[in-house]
């Protein structure tokens, strides 16, 4: 499931980064390097992807 299109980040990313760092969204950022081109997966209504990243990280939670 993409997560961030300019960074080509899938789901299975997000969710190995919310092992480690929990809901910290900045060292998420950092780790995977989502959302940090043009930011459009930040917003929740982004076209671009098919999880945006604050729902994607809830969605992480919710699964371990």
């Amino acid at each position: 499931m993409l997560v961030c299109d300019c960074n080509e980040v899938e789901f299975d990313e997000i969710k190995e980064a919310v092992k480690k760092y929990g809901d910290n969204l900045e060292a998420i950022m950092e780790e995977t390097e989502a959302g940090t081109v043009c930011e459009c997966c930040l917003e929740e209504d982004c076209d671009k992807v098919e999880l945006p990243l604050a729902l994607a990280i809830k969605k992480a939670l919710e699964e371990l």
